[in-house]
């Protein structure tokens, strides 16, 4: 299912990310786009609170590639920002973690466009709409993904 949602504040971007958090079963891969400072972070600290996981935790792992958390399921959380494309003969540090987990991956713009066709994936683009409002776009072939 495909669905867009409109955020006029970090809070409200924060919020759709909860909401679409508690609709995850633990092992969809969450693979979240958008340009510096679109609210990458803050959706993922809201799919955090909606997997049971304190806000306060959750940082942007930029500097250490992936961070983990513990919850309703445990979240795999991925920047691959300072990483940008992988070269194809490099294994890929994503792979490992799939199906251990919730896998919540920013930038993934960088990624092999296979990885939006995993079936457990759940893409959501993050766009400036200007006046500081963002779109929030999600698709996913997955059942109980459905519009927060």
């Amino acid at each position: 299912m495909d669905f867009t949602l409109l955020s006029s504040l970090p809070e409200e971007t924060q919020a759709i990310g909860e909401r679409l958090g508690r609709q995850l079963r633990g092992d969809e891969v969450v693979l979240v786009s958008g340009e510096l400072g679109a609210g990458k972070t803050v959706f993922v600290k809201g799919l955090a609170a909606g997997l049971d996981i304190p806000v306060a935790e959750v940082v942007s792992p930029s500097f250490v590639l992936m961070n983990l958390y513990a919850g309703r399921h445990d979240l795999y959380h991925f920047d691959l920002y300072r990483l940008g494309a992988l070269p194809g003969d490099l294994e890929n540090p994503l792979d490992e973690c799939i199906g251990r987990g919730v896998l919540a991956v920013e930038w993934a713009q960088y990624l092999d466009a296979s990885y939006f066709a995993l079936p457990q994936a759940v893409a959501v683009a993050i766009e400036e709409e200007g006046d500081g409002r963002r779109r929030v776009t999600v698709r996913s072939a997955l059942a109980h993904v459905k519009p927060v």
